[in-house]
This record gives structure tokens, sequence and C-alpha cells, in this order.
């Protein structure tokens, strides 16, 4: 059973990783974004990620997508730190060269709307690495992201050097479902509530 969807966006889609995908996201993790990342020199660390892809999202701890264009992975998209009594999980894209900005905007809106409308989740992170492409900043406020905080020296990037780490959240103005009785919010189901379905003349139950 698949637990992470497949979600199309202009230009793109986003999917569940395969073992399939190693070579691809190997040659992608040799092209690190993030300042004073290890490149990977195997390939067992990938494949242990894409069981721990399918662990993370059947237990509702996180979400990893492979952002596929034209048929080849140029990027990833992780949701991570997942706290759902919070409402909370952290955003994170892994790209190549040649993921603009545009489609790394559209993958993660895509990614953003299906665990709110899924999972109810509204309170959404997203971390700026000193030494990343500084328009992501743009970017990230273009889609509702607002900087929250500045962490100096948060990011180890060498034994003796850090970078800072810019903190942006953006939180969605929607209510989450309110709970009640089978049939009270939205369409009847005659499956769930067979005396509402016959019963019910447009009047709430």
């Amino acid at each position: 059973m698949k637990f992470t969807p497949e979600l199309s966006f202009d230009g793109g889609r986003v999917r569940p990783l395969t073992y399939d995908d190693v070579d691809a996201l190997f040659a992608l993790y040799q092209q690190p974004e993030l300042p004073g990342q290890r490149v990977l020199d195997n390939k067992d660390n990938l494949v242990r990620m894409v069981d721990l892809s399918v662990q993370m999202a059947a237990t509702q701890r996180g979400m990893m997508w492979a952002l596929d264009v034209d048929d080849h992975i140029i990027g990833m998209v992780s949701a991570f730190d997942w706290q759902p009594s919070l409402l909370r999980t952290m955003l994170r894209v892994d790209g190549l060269p040649q993921l603009t900005l545009g489609k790394r905007r559209a993958a993660l809106k895509v990614c953003m709307d299906f665990m709110a409308d899924k999972y109810h989740l509204r309170n959404f992170g997203y971390q700026w690495i000193d030494g990343q492409n500084d328009a992501i900043k743009t970017m990230l406020t273009d889609l509702g992201f607002q900087q929250s905080a500045l962490m100096r020296d948060a990011w180890r990037t060498g034994e003796q050097t850090f970078a800072d780490v810019v903190q942006f959240n953006c939180v969605l103005d929607k209510q989450k479902p309110v709970a009640g009785r089978l049939g009270e919010h939205g369409a009847i189901n005659p499956g769930q509530n067979l005396n509402a379905a016959d019963n019910n003349n447009g009047d709430d139950l």
C-alpha cells in the first residue's frame, strides 16, 4: 500500500521513492546544495532512505517525494520533524542546478496543499542556510512564508566552521475540520447513516 501519493504540478510531478531511483538520487547528492553537506561515497544509505520513506509515511512521521521533471529526478522534497499534535512539519528541497525556482515553488506548494488537505497540517517551516541560493528566500516569501528567526552558527559546514540558518514559517489560514456525528457535516453518505439518508429533508441533523 502506498502512503505517499503522486502529485502533479505545472511542468512536473512529485512521486514516491522507489529502489529504481537509487542511481538518480546518488547523482543528486553528488551535487549537494546545502553548505557543508558531505558527498555520498556509496549507495547503501540511499537504499535505506527508500525504506525509511515508506516507514515514515506509514506512521505519519514524515514524507519524501522524488521531484520529477520530464521523467528525470532533478530534486527531492522532504517533510520531516512532523508533529501531528501541533499540526506542524518542516520542509526541505534538495535539487540539482537545473531545478528552477519556479519548479521548486510549484513542488513545495502541491506538497503543502496535500498535507493540509489530507492530514490537516497548518504550520510549515523551512530553513534557509547561509550559502544557499539567496533567491530561495524570496520564493518562500512568495509562497506565504515569513522569516521567524535567525540562528547564528546553527549549521555545521566543517570541523570548526558553521553557517547561519534563517527560519521561515507559514501558518495556513484554514480551519481544522470540526468533529461531529456521521453525516452532520458535508454530504450524506448512505453507507454511514442510512436513517439520515432516508429522512433528511435538508435540515441539519
